[in-house]
C-alpha cells in the first residue's frame, strides 16, 4: 500500500509545480505541523496508520469526558 504522507514534497522545489499555499487557517496550521515532522526526519504515518490510531483512541476509556 503507498504512503501518501511520504509522497507529497514539503516544498514544490524539483516537482514542476507551483509553490503549495495553504488558503485556510487549517490549512496553514497542518501545513506546518507537516514540516515540522518532515524536518524531524520521522516518518509521517499513512492513512491506515492513521485509522488504527483514532480507533485506539476511541476505545481507551481514559479519553472519554
Amino acid at each position: 500500500m503507498r504512503n501518501r504522507a511520504t509522497e507529497m514534497p514539503t516544498t514544490s522545489e524539483g516537482t514542476g509545480l507551483p509553490p503549495y499555499q495553504p488558503r485556510t487557517s487549517l490549512g496553514k496550521r497542518l501545513w506546518e505541523i507537516r514540516g515540522q515532522i518532515m524536518a524531524s526526519g520521522e516518518r509521517p504515518l499513512g492513512w491506515d496508520e492513521i485509522e488504527k490510531e483514532v480507533s485506539e483512541q476511541r476505545r481507551d476509556p481514559g479519553l472519554e469526558k
